[in-house]
């Protein structure tokens, strides 16, 4: 995410409008994205692995 903040960035300090705007869209689902697995995580996936026996 932090790549594509910095490109967006670039590219609107160059004036590519269509770039910057693309990239927002990806940093939008990208956010998105973090959300549900983070949501995933804390509501199934961790509490699984805390049960897991360890080596």
């Amino acid at each position: 995410m932090a790549r594509h903040g910095t490109l967006k960035t670039w590219a609107g300090m160059l004036g590519l409008k269509d770039a910057v705007k693309l990239l927002d869209e990806t940093l939008q689902q990208e956010g998105q994205t973090d959300h549900a697995l983070t949501a995933l995580a804390e509501a199934s996936v961790n509490a699984t692995a805390m049960k897991r026996p360890r080596d």
